[in-house]
């Protein structure tokens, strides 16, 4: 099984205040265990680490100001993707992502054909990889079916 995670995914584990962060935290356990037994490869852009670090250093930052002066602030937790082998996807040339985007437009009929610029990226990773694309995002839920599978991290089933 291959799997492309969305960075909504990492970042929803690290606030257990975000709706969703109960299953993210339990799709990236899940996610370590099938990898370590050979039962998934999980792939992402580079921008999943630029975004889950920008996420860490927010958290960490926010922690310290509410911090009270008489306590040290708390360090940060593990980042969510430590010990989860991620295999980086780029892509080939320009033309490989000139073809995705003909592609995309041409199965959105008309329609918006894109939210977001990072949003193409990790559906371009998986329709390049053949894989799923793994999100909280609801924007990218969207895009289910039109250039490959997108879901929910609790919709996944690893072995």
């Amino acid at each position: 099984m291959r799997l492309v995670l969305d960075s909504s995914v990492a970042i929803a584990s690290m606030k257990p205040a975000e709706p969703g962060h109960a299953d993210a935290l339990a799709f990236l356990e899940r996610a370590r265990a099938a990898v370590a037994a050979g039962g998934a490869r999980v792939l992402a852009p580079a921008e999943l680490w630029l975004e889950v670090y920008v996420a860490e250093q927010r958290l960490t930052a926010s922690r310290a100001s509410r911090a009270s002066p008489q306590r040290a602030p708390t360090a940060a937790s593990e980042s969510p993707l430590a010990g989860l082998a991620v295999e980086l996807v780029a892509p080939a040339d320009e033309g490989a992502i000139a073809e995705f985007l003909g592609l995309l437009t041409r199965r959105m009929r008309g329609r918006r054909p894109f939210a977001n610029a990072t949003d193409l990226v990790y559906l371009w990773a998986a329709h390049g990889a053949e894989a799923t694309v793994v999100t909280l995002d609801e924007g990218l839920l969207k895009y289910h079916g039109v250039v490959c599978d997108v879901t929910r991290p609790q919709h996944v089933r690893l072995g």
